[in-house]
């Protein structure tokens, strides 16, 4: 390589090295450089420096041609000739290279960036550099901690948004560990994460934030814990406190799943299996009623008629429905009375998980309906709720999904919806009273196919 040509100085890329050997295998290219720096003067008193000869050190750099690079730079040993030091000898350094890391500079950004921008797992990161899992972690950690602690990169927050995700799972030393996030929800950017989920983590986050960084806060969306809610006192009172709607319909979901689980160990004496009635509607039962088509909404119906004697289920079921439907509305007032009617029919309940439902709904009420929601978009307008809800409780409701009954000249009619323009369309329908309404147990479980 010693052709005084400078291509292979020019492909290396970094100045100030010189390209002594190539030495190429199937697992790695070895690249031998040399400093060519020929004057070094000491850093305390000035004087010219004499070299003591070369010191191999041995550092990753980017890959080239599909394999790993061992960068291999023979760094001179510098020595003052003046007396009365008691560090008379240094190593000659240079900005590619960082001291004491296993990576030059721009593999170790390099690294970060695939980590950090391009969310890759760490393991192949370092398989493809051909280092250790912690070497890329202490280059991910000193390439990524100035650009996370920027303070340009956030910049003002109006909506601050706070949930916590498992860090680390239980394990005989130690319980799960948990970490808490902080989001600009307007802009999409992750702002910081500390470990823990307590109201001592946030308070102490909080303390450390600058009064005018905080002052800028508007809205700060959490979900259904007091442990964030409390943590948000005494230095963000000001911002509205706004329950996440992901987790408000989460407890929905998870109180069919509870009374689902137990009411199949109640019938069947045993936990799931793949034949059992209610578990294999357990996907259907989660999911919006807008979303279920003809076929999946028969297949639910089925499985309650057959797995479901006390209608536990779909009294659970059509809880959940009354909070998802909380969102299906712009309007702050249909709004306010959708999550009431919700909070009554699950408080005055017969079954004890859809009672605790409707306690978390009334203590986390100003939260929930602290700020308008958009809902989700659909194709077409979603059942009326007020076809669902009929007090008090839910498992004396009725089930109107896929069939809406309607009163109409004074008799009972079955009408299947297809959800389109025209005849049979949702503004065809008319509002009906509480007294024209069809109890659950007979539109579901009608001799004609569960629909009357």
């Amino acid at each position: 390589m010693g052709d005084a040509t400078g291509l292979a100085e020019a492909m290396l890329g970094l100045d100030g090295f010189r390209v002594l050997e190539v030495v190429g295998s199937d697992d790695e290219l070895v690249i031998t450089v040399e400093t060519t720096t020929q004057l070094e003067g000491c850093g305390r008193c000035g004087t010219r420096a004499e070299s003591q000869g070369r010191r191999p050190t041995d550092v990753r750099d980017l890959a080239c041609f599909g394999r790993p690079v061992r960068l291999r730079v023979l760094k001179r040993r510098w020595r003052c000739p003046e007396r009365g030091y008691e560090a008379k000898t240094w190593t000659e350094s240079h900005p590619g290279l960082v001291a004491r890391h296993l990576m030059t500079r721009r593999a170790g950004f390099e690294a970060a960036r695939q980590v950090g921008e391009l969310a890759r797992p760490v393991s192949r990161v370092a398989d493809e550099f051909g280092v250790c899992w912690d070497t890329v972690m202490a280059a991910v950690v000193t390439h990524g901690t100035p650009l996370v602690e920027d303070p340009d990169r956030v910049g003002t927050v109006r909506q601050l948004g706070i949930d916590e995700t498992s860090f680390l799972k239980a394990s005989r030393e130690h319980p799960t560990i948990y970490a808490t996030g902080m989001v600009d929800t307007e802009a999409g950017i992750l702002i910081d994460m500390v470990e823990g989920n307590s109201a001592s983590d946030l308070r102490q986050w909080c303390q450390h934030q600058p009064e005018s960084w905080l002052e800028a806060v508007e809205t700060v969306s959490i979900d259904l814990t007091d442990s964030y809610r409390n943590g948000l006192t005494p230095h963000l009172d000001h911002a509205v406190r706004v329950a996440d709607p992901f987790h408000v319909v989460r407890i929905g979901n998870r109180c069919v799943d509870k009374v689902r689980r137990r009411v199949q160990q109640e019938t069947t004496g045993h936990r799931r299996r793949k034949d059992d009635p209610l578990y294999r509607i357990r996907k259907l039962l989660l999911k919006g009623s807008e979303r279920l088509d003809d076929t999946g909404s028969d297949r639910m119906l089925l499985g309650l008629r057959v797995g479901d004697p006390d209608d536990e289920v779909l009294g659970a079921w059509l809880a959940k429905e009354s909070v998802r439907d909380v969102y299906l509305t712009d309007n702050p007032a249909d709004a306010a009375l959708l999550l009431d009617k919700a909070i009554v029919g699950c408080r005055q309940d017969d079954v004890a998980e859809i009672r605790s439902l409707g306690r978390t709904l009334s203590r986390w009420r100003s939260e929930i309906l602290a700020q308008p929601t958009q809902p989700t978009p659909h194709p077409d307008p979603p059942i009326p709720t007020q076809m669902r809800l009929v007090l008090p409780g839910f498992r004396g409701g009725w089930l109107l999904d896929s069939a809406v009954v309607v009163c109409e000249e004074d008799r009972w009619h079955g009408r299947d919806i297809h959800r389109s323009s025209g005849a049979g369309s949702w503004s065809s329908l008319r509002e009906v009273g509480t007294a024209g309404y069809m109890p659950v147990r007979n539109a579901c479980r009608s001799s004609s196919g569960y629909r009357e």
